[in-house]
């Protein structure tokens, strides 16, 4: 009975060894470092903010997810349909989504702009009619439509300007009550 029990213990060790082993050289899976894309984004003062964000990730989603509010989207998801590189051999169809909004314009550096894929023509139409001339360059792109790839770990963007501030606060200075004892004849003098 020792015996079988010393045997039976030795092969669930072995089992367990061939298991773990077989686990470890057969993960091909990406480690968090291999997905991790580092970008350089300048905003309209001249500070540089180190942007980290994961292969697959929109340039504004990983400036969203860091905190850093240079690149803005107020879309709302409303674009026509859109296909999203996910990876080498997946395309993901959206609906609703894509470009829609210039408030991500970005100006890519000179070094990096034939890296990226070229603008898709409602990205192009975008920028084209809605960013200003005066901000718009060759280099002029939406944050929204760069999707992040571990080859372009190291890019250099630039925020033209400063997004406009909301200034102007509406205040509703009337009551219901004066609306209805409102005397025509009293404010016709």
């Amino acid at each position: 009975m020792l015996a079988r029990a010393l045997r039976s213990s030795a092969l669930s060790r072995a089992a367990s060894r061939r298991f773990i082993g077989g686990f470890a050289a057969d993960s091909a899976a990406p480690t968090v470092a291999e997905k991790v894309v580092n970008v350089v984004l300048v905003d309209y003062e001249g500070n540089r903010h180190v942007v980290r964000g994961r292969a697959g990730q929109t340039l504004r989603q990983a400036c969203e997810m860091n905190q850093v509010g240079h690149i803005k989207d107020d879309s709302m998801g409303g674009g026509g349909t859109f296909d999203a590189v996910r990876a080498d051999f997946y395309t993901e169809s959206l609906f609703g989504e894509g470009s829609t909004s210039p408030q991500s314009h970005i100006v890519v550096s000179n070094e990096w702009v034939h890296k990226l894929p070229p603008a898709n023509p409602q990205e192009r139409h975008i920028i084209n009619t809605f960013v200003p001339a005066e901000d718009r360059s060759a280099n002029s792109r939406l944050g929204t439509e760069i999707v992040l790839q571990k080859e372009l770990d190291g890019l250099v963007v630039a925020v033209p300007e400063a997004p406009p501030v909301e200034t102007y606060e509406y205040v509703h200075e009337y009551d219901e009550d004066d609306y209805e004892t409102y005397d025509e004849e009293e404010h016709h003098a």
